[in-house]
């Protein structure tokens, strides 16, 4: 049952950007406080991450994701 309410919760989270989660605003503005560097290792601006730096960012940080998910399920 709490990984149905964590689906629900990461899926709310997306909310239009679903299969584009790299657009999402709300994403971007997470990605850039965690600081998401490029291949020098310059941090990135929001609106410079590509969908590689998204999937890069969510592979590393997969973890503490989830560990987010499952919080907020608990709530």
């Amino acid at each position: 049952m709490m990984w149905f309410r964590m689906l629900l919760i990461a899926l709310r989270l997306a909310g239009p950007h679903l299969l584009t989660p790299w657009r999402s605003p709300l994403l971007r503005w997470r990605m850039e406080t965690y600081g998401v560097l490029d291949e020098r290792g310059r941090m990135l601006h929001a609106d410079a991450i590509t969908p590689q730096h998204c999937l890069r960012f969510l592979i590393r940080q997969r973890a503490q994701l989830l560990r987010f998910l499952r919080w907020a399920a608990s709530l």
